[in-house]
């Protein structure tokens, strides 16, 4: 069942489909043009029929370290009262070039009464970038489904897979209402080392699903695992090695997946140099992407994970210097 994300050398492959996803938002970029950004989030019982949770919503921006104000909207329409939404405004500041980061954490959901679990608060978080040059002219809404109960056959089919890459997310924040249900503390851990499987389940599950939803198609959000998710996995394979290594491993890749953005760069040069008029807006869109990742260096502790990404030439900082130097070549011309 676990991923490892696939590393790209040279990164040609994804500069390569770089075109396919980029469409053409070089030189449109309506979405990018929008003074306020509205983010919803949606919140229903995956069972029907039952009231609409009560979710209390959190949001940070990470590139500021500033809390976003969330707001309550009244749902309308069929179904309105199974759903909650909670939504937040992001203005054009929020923005540092082509990317927004977000923290969310979500709190105060519940099992339906009945359940042997019942009462106890769920709590998760993740983090979400949101590209700017994908976004669309109405709201982006994020369906996060909550849990019904803590049956573990229950839970079981949830955590293999799907079939179709559009249930990721759901499966992604279900998994994670599931290890917030099954938390466990370090001391009962030490006490049984060799116990724990369903909560190894449930984390590298979490894993699995988060890699796999930045490797699925381009959209305007990117959803990440949080540090907690690190912590976790080393509560619980601590016993183990080889699992904890290879987890470990999977879960850098998930924190990290951003980095692979940095080679889209390479298409944006290659549409300046092909390009007429629209060269300038080609060239002004790769210095914007690139200036981007030279001032949001990696954290320490992921910053030899991402060099790793750059076999050529060994070093993050070797390839955004490398590909400033295109922009000079590439750009350059058009001032002539």
């Amino acid at each position: 069942m676990m991923t490892i994300l696939r590393r790209f050398p040279a990164f040609r492959p994804l500069a390569a489909c770089a075109a396919l996803a980029l469409g053409g938002v070089v030189l449109s970029g309506a979405g990018a043009a929008a003074r306020e950004t509205e983010l919803r989030f949606e919140f229903a019982y995956v069972e029907p029929g039952l009231p609409a949770p009560v979710p209390e919503v959190v949001v940070t921006d990470l590139y500021s370290d500033r809390p976003v104000e969330v707001g309550t909207v009244e749902p309308e329409g069929e179904g309105a009262e199974s759903l909650a939404l909670r939504a937040v405004l992001l203005e054009e500041d929020r923005f540092d070039g082509p990317y927004a980061r977000l923290r969310v954490v979500v709190s105060g959901l519940e099992l339906p009464e009945g359940d042997s679990k019942s009462g106890e608060d769920i709590s998760f978080a993740f983090e979400m970038v949101l590209r700017r040059d994908l976004l669309p002219d109405g709201p982006l809404e994020v369906r996060i489904p909550v849990v019904t109960t803590s049956r573990r056959q229950a839970m079981k089919p949830y955590m293999d897979m799907p079939e179709l890459p559009e249930e990721l997310p759901d499966r992604f924040f279900l998994a994670q209402q599931w290890m917030s249900l099954y938390q466990a503390s370090a001391e009962a851990v030490a006490a049984a080392p060799q116990g724990f499987a369903l909560h190894r389940l449930i984390a590298r599950a979490v894993v699995d699903f988060a890699i796999a939803t930045a490797e699925a198609r381009r959209g305007p959000i990117l959803i990440l695992p949080t540090p907690e998710l690190g912590q976790t996995l080393e509560l619980y394979w601590s016993s183990m090695p080889t699992g904890k290594r290879t987890h470990m491993a999977a879960f850098a890749d998930a924190r990290t997946i951003l980095w692979l953005e940095v080679p889209l760069a390479e298409e944006m040069l290659r549409q300046a140099r092909q390009s007429g008029i629209e060269a300038p807006a080609a060239c002004t869109q790769a210095r914007e992407h690139l200036d981007f990742f030279a001032r949001r260096l990696p954290d320490p502790e992921e910053a030899g994970w991402v060099d790793r990404l750059f076999a050529r030439p060994g070093t993050l900082a070797g390839y955004l210097e490398g590909r400033q130097l295109d922009i000079v070549f590439a750009c350059t011309r058009l001032r002539i």
